[in-house]
């Protein structure tokens, strides 16, 4: 990794991961997140979309908040998530999954929508677990 994507992943980890936490936290506190910046700062061109409310981060929080809807949901929440894992994928491998309290995101997050998994389907995923 070169000077640039240190660079890079400096301020990503000190923006886009301080906001996302935040929100997460804001529904689920005692989350842990580990995001691959490193990871995903050798195709720096395939975060484009990284913060983006519709294809970015911001969907997992969407999707959470819909899950939490109600106290059934926030009690589920709580109970059943206990990390996020989101490493980088290209746009034919990116996946949600979530099993044994682990939301495991292989996320794209480029110029081709057809890697995007969008919040009702992390719902959907989320809510079929819990």
């Amino acid at each position: 990794m070169g000077l640039a994507e240190k660079r890079w992943v400096q301020e990503r980890k000190s923006t886009d991961e301080v906001a996302f936490i935040a929100s997460l936290k804001s529904v689920t506190p005692d989350v842990v997140v580990e995001i691959d910046w490193e990871g995903f700062s050798a195709n720096i061109p395939d975060t484009q979309y990284l913060s983006n409310e519709g294809y970015g981060l911001p969907n997992l929080i969407k999707a959470l908040k819909e899950v939490c809807v109600d106290d059934l949901g926030k009690e589920a929440v709580k109970a059943g998530l206990k990390k996020v894992v989101i490493k980088p994928a290209q746009s034919d491998a990116a996946r949600f999954l979530f099993a044994d309290g682990v939301i495991e995101w292989q996320a794209y997050f480029g110029g081709s929508s057809s890697g995007y998994i969008y919040a009702d389907t992390m719902k959907s995923t989320i809510e079929a677990a819990l």
